[in-house]
Parts: structure tokens; sequence; C-alpha cells
């Protein structure tokens, strides 16, 4: 037969197993609560990282499109300046070529004329 102290000893065990088994209870219940406010800080983490995204690829494409059209601007007013200069230099050497014929035209009549030929 069980002595007194024995059945004490066994109540006091049996007392500090429910306590650890409600310890453990406990933090089973904080451990589910913190992966369920983990996982919902993750969801919002996700949808802010995929509105950044799109913010940034809407941005992205705004600001390619202006380079673009920057780009192209930029081509035109070139292309522009070019031709005039392309026309300018042509009336240039158009000019120095009629002086150059005028010169040699000049420079030979002065030599036939120093040679005794007159143009009449």
């Amino acid at each position: 037969m069980q002595t007194m102290e024995d059945r004490a000893a066994d109540r006091g065990f049996d007392r500090f197993e429910e306590l650890v088994d409600q310890r453990f209870q406990n933090i089973e219940t904080a451990i589910r609560e913190l992966r369920a406010d983990q996982k919902a800080s993750t969801k919002e983490l996700r949808a802010e990282l995929q509105s950044s995204h799109q913010q940034l690829r809407t941005e992205l494409q705004r600001s390619h499109q202006q380079l673009r059209t920057e780009l192209q601007a930029s081509t035109q007013e070139l292309r522009t300046e070019m031709q005039a200069s392309h026309r300018e230099l042509r009336a240039s050497i158009e000019s120095m070529q009629r002086n150059m014929l005028f010169g040699f035209f000049s420079l030979a009549g002065l030599m036939l004329t120093y040679a005794g030929f007159q143009l009449s």
C-alpha cells in the first residue's frame, strides 16, 4: 500500500504535469498566432512590393517614352542643321568655282594680251 507521502507526491507530480501541459498549450497557441501574424505581414509586404514594382515599371515606361521623344526631336533638329550646313557649303563651293573660273579666264586673257594677241 501506498503511504500518504507517496500519494501526495503522486498528486504533486500530476499537478506538475498539468501545469507543464498548460504551458506547452500556451506556447503552441502563441506560436500559431506568431505564424499567422508572419503570414499576414508577408502577404502585406508582397502586395506592397508588387505595387511598387508596377509603379516603377510605369515610371520607367514613361521616362523611356520621354527620352525617345526627346531623342527623335534632337535627331530631327540635328538633321535640319546638317542639311542647312550642307546647302551653305555647296553654295560656297559653287561660288568658289565661279571665282576660280573667272580668275582663270582673266589670267588667260592677260597672258594672251602680253603675248600679243588681242581678243576683239
